[in-house]
């Protein structure tokens, strides 16, 4: 009988995350990351694109391509890129960005192979800024949600788990 009401609560389980991926927009940022929206994204910045979810969660994919706004090339990044230093320097720049946003220090991981960065922010106004952050040769990705701090992590889960490497 447990292992019956084990069975219906994983096939209940399953349909509900199914259902809520039905209708998320694959968004391909460039030949190498893609990840998925649940509305059209607008491109309100080169390289930043931003979709309002129907929970009132903003979504936000970004590019910085590091050759272009600072010369810094994949090979002098490599070295730098997994430093509490490096992870620093992001801090305060997404500070200088987002001024009314305290964040803790990112946390430095790794995903897929690839140096990457977590946060979460909260603002003045009780928002919620949760970040994921990557590096691939010289340019940053940057996948973050902002909600209000008491609204669920649902969508925020399926947006951060959708990106994609292209092979």
């Amino acid at each position: 009988m447990k292992r019956i009401y084990i069975l219906i609560l994983t096939v209940l389980i399953t349909a509900a995350i199914a259902r809520a991926q039905n209708g998320w927009i694959t968004h391909k940022g460039d030949n190498r990351i893609s990840v998925k929206f649940p509305t059209e994204p607008k491109e309100v910045t080169p390289g930043s694109f931003i979709a309002l979810g129907t929970d009132s969660v903003a979504y936000v994919f970004t590019i910085v391509d590091f050759m272009q706004v600072a010369n810094i090339d994949s090979v002098t990044l490599a070295p730098m890129k997994a430093t509490p230093e490096f992870a620093g320097q992001l801090k305060t720049g997404m500070k200088q960005s987002l001024p009314d946003v305290e964040f803790p220090d990112f946390v430095i991981g790794n995903w897929k192979g690839f140096t990457s960065y977590t946060s979460t922010g909260l603002d003045s106004k009780k928002k919620k800024y949760d970040m994921f952050m990557f590096i691939i040769g010289n340019k940053l990705y940057s996948v973050s949600t902002v909600r209000a701090a008491s609204a669920g992590t649902a969508g925020r889960d399926i947006f951060m788990n959708s990106v994609m490497l292209s092979n």
